[in-house]
């Protein structure tokens, strides 16, 4: 009994220092030297259950300049997919496309990608009409808040502010059906690795319904470097009780 009881100690042990590990951003920082000082290209993230079980990778791609329509844009693509290891249990993997205006930073057309073998291809593409406050799914007409984003734009909205300034957010996120908020508060510091300072801005923030319903929440921190453009280099997503961390492992 005794033997069992030390057994659980190491595994306990070991996933505190896991979870510690894959949340320090001293430690993400350090391992990515020189290149989050360089390099401003892909971001490669790895996806973690509860900071310790390894799930997945994610992709996000630069921003990039684009005509749309006769209109100027930047065209955001990120994909996701499980790791290697769990491909004989599952194989699919998700693209991600934002078109969204240089000039307001909101989105005009998102498109979701869903594939996985032995089924059919999943897609979505909603269409935004930010003057006339409505978008398109399907077909049908929904009204939406100002300034909507979708997840991706969302996130090229917080690498393009300046936390110098910003002490708290509010955003409306719509790609399905209700109006959601993505509300938060920004804390930021300063911290040292090897006598060089990095500015970092930590927020936590909520997201749920614009309408209240208590059934449709998560909690979101989300880390990032600060500079001319910020980096998320930790993004921590708590719903129904699971804890989600996905860790800047690589800039390209």
């Amino acid at each position: 009994m005794k033997k069992v009881w030390i057994a659980l100690l190491a595994i306990l042990l070991f996933c505190l220092f896991l979870n510690w590990y894959n949340s320090d951003p001293k430690i993400i920082i350090s391992h990515l030297q020189p290149k989050i000082d360089a390099a401003r290209g892909e971001l490669r993230y790895r996806f973690y259950l509860f900071s310790v079980l390894p799930l997945g990778e994610a992709v996000l791609s630069p921003a990039m300049p684009e005509d749309f329509k006769g209109q100027a844009m930047y065209h955001l693509e990120a994909t996701a997919r499980p790791l290697k290891i769990y491909s004989k249990f599952f194989n699919g993997y998700a693209i991600f496309d934002s078109y969204v205006d240089v000039k307001t930073l909101s989105p005009v057309l998102f498109k979701q990608k869903l594939i996985s073998p032995g089924k059919e291809e999943a897609n979505k593409e909603v269409t935004y009409d930010q003057k006339q406050g409505i978008m398109y799914l399907k077909g049908v007409m929904r009204q939406i808040l100002p300034n909507t984003q979708d997840p991706i734009s969302l996130i090229l909205n917080l690498r393009r502010m300046d936390f110098n300034q910003v002490e708290s957010i509010d955003m409306n996120i719509n790609t399905n059906q209700k109006n959601y908020m993505f509300r938060g508060f920004v804390h930021a510091k300063e911290i040292f690795i090897k006598d060089k300072g990095y500015k970092i801005a930590y927020l936590k923030a909520e997201v749920r319904r614009r309408d209240k319903n208590p059934y449709h929440k998560s909690d979101v921190q989300i880390v990032l470097l600060t500079g001319k453009e910020n980096i998320p280099i930790l993004i921590r997503v708590f719903a129904s009780g699971i804890l989600i961390n996905a860790k800047l492992v690589d800039i390209r």
